[in-house]
């Protein structure tokens, strides 16, 4: 039997919320299978005390057996975490199934429907289980059991079934709060953190390491001692014949706004983030003390690689891709700079818009560096970052404001 959380990611089914996509017919059908082997055991499995109850004998059981000859045990947790889905809908109806794809690997889970929260049942059973069977391992390595004990102690897993009851009640109350509750003013990324009587039964989502996620930057530049004179029209057509038909056939393309990657259709990795702010560092520098210039940034996962490109624009931004897809890397950028309206704001047809900004504007901002970033074979994102030429003001060239997320783009490498 397949394993539910390697159900592989199908690019045809629609994104969901942040992290989130639909489940497709192929992966509902296999959620079916694993209902049909879990009513197989002859367990009552569709109370929480009886799932409960199989899962502590399951896991007794799989503990107690010599190290060397126990079974993988991914056909029971995956049957058993299907188990425990189903009972989180049957107290919050509106949930519905869909497929955690923003981690190494995809995992079925819950999410409300405005996608305000989620629970992933999959992932929790088996860190219960692993969790569970290391403590036991541990308490037999370490001789703190009887002394005549030749294997791991089975009580370390005895509070399965008490674990699951409240598991299932806090990720139900979590759902069901979240269908109850106003619709906040602005999109937000699906959160399964809770309060904390449930905190330990309805995980966050995997913070990202300290230090390491890059999207709140504190950018210190080096202004030049001459203005920098405004680029010409250096909108993006080779990127508009890659992931568009062009602004003349979009002229009602609706523009989302989003304020951090987390609320992006698919969320990029922490490497992709920064990569992409990196991009932005490397553009802005570039286009103030040299001029604008289409670029490309491939990290290969030692180095990051960086090759600018002195041409028209649309040759450059062809030869730029070019050199993205003809090297081996882990993921990869594409910038380049694009003239600002009065108000600030540019369209990027087939990719978003940069939003007008007044304050921005009333600082010179005439021009914006555009970086894609994409981990291999994986959806991107768009981001930008407005820059004073020095043309409208006079003074010398500087970065104006912070980062600004444009939306998603389709894979860069």
């Amino acid at each position: 039997m397949t394993e539910a959380s390697a159900i592989p990611a199908a690019g045809a089914a629609a994104l969901a919320a942040a992290g989130m996509r639909e489940l497709t017919a192929d992966e509902r059908g296999h959620l079916d299978r694993l209902r049909g082997h879990l009513a197989a055991s002859g367990a009552p499995v569709a109370t929480v005390a009886g799932l409960g109850d199989l899962l502590q004998a399951a896991h007794a059981a799989w503990v107690t057996t010599p190290a060397g000859q126990r079974p993988d045990p991914s056909p029971m947790i995956t049957s058993i975490a299907v188990g425990v889905g189903d009972l989180i809908r049957a107290s919050a109806p509106a949930a519905r199934w869909v497929l955690h794809v923003d981690g190494p690997s995809a995992s079925p889970a819950l999410l409300s429907t405005d996608g305000s929260a989620a629970v992933v049942p999959f992932a929790d059973v088996r860190r219960r289980w692993a969790d569970g069977a290391a403590r036991a391992d541990e308490r037999a390595a370490g001789g703190h059991g009887p002394t005549d004990q030749a294997q791991p102690d089975p009580t370390e897993v005895e509070g399965d079934a008490a674990w699951l009851e409240r598991y299932v009640s806090a990720a139900a109350s979590h759902l069901a709060a979240a269908e109850a509750a106003p619709a906040a003013p602005e999109p937000h990324e699906p959160a399964v953190d809770v309060q904390d009587h449930v905190r330990d039964h309805v995980p966050a989502p995997r913070p990202p390491v300290p230090d390491e996620h890059a999207w709140e930057p504190e950018h210190a530049y080096a202004a030049p001692d001459h203005p920098v004179e405004p680029a010409p029209d250096t909108a993006p057509r080779g990127r508009r014949a890659t992931h568009a038909r062009g602004a003349a056939e979009l002229p009602d393309e609706p523009v989302v706004r989003y304020r951090t990657p987390g609320e992006l259709p698919y969320v990029p990795s922490v490497d992709a983030q920064n990569l992409a702010l990196r991009a932005l560092d490397r553009g802005l520098t570039h286009a103030i003390s040299d001029g604008p210039a289409p670029f490309a940034l491939r990290d290969d996962g030692t180095n990051v690689h960086v090759k600018w490109f002195h041409a028209d624009n649309d040759e450059a931004l062809g030869l730029a891709e070019r050199w993205v897809a003809d090297g081996i890397g882990l993921r990869a950028a594409i910038g380049w700079v694009v003239p600002l309206d009065d108000d600030a704001a540019a369209h990027l047809p087939g990719l978003g818009a940069v939003p007008p900004d007044d304050t921005a504007a009333s600082l010179g901002a005439d021009h914006a560096v555009v970086v894609l970033a994409s981990d291999s074979r994986m959806p991107g994102m768009v981001v930008a970052h407005r820059f004073s030429s020095g043309a409208r003001t006079g003074a010398a060239g500087c970065p104006i404001g912070e980062p600004v997320v444009v939306g998603p783009c389709p894979t860069v490498l």
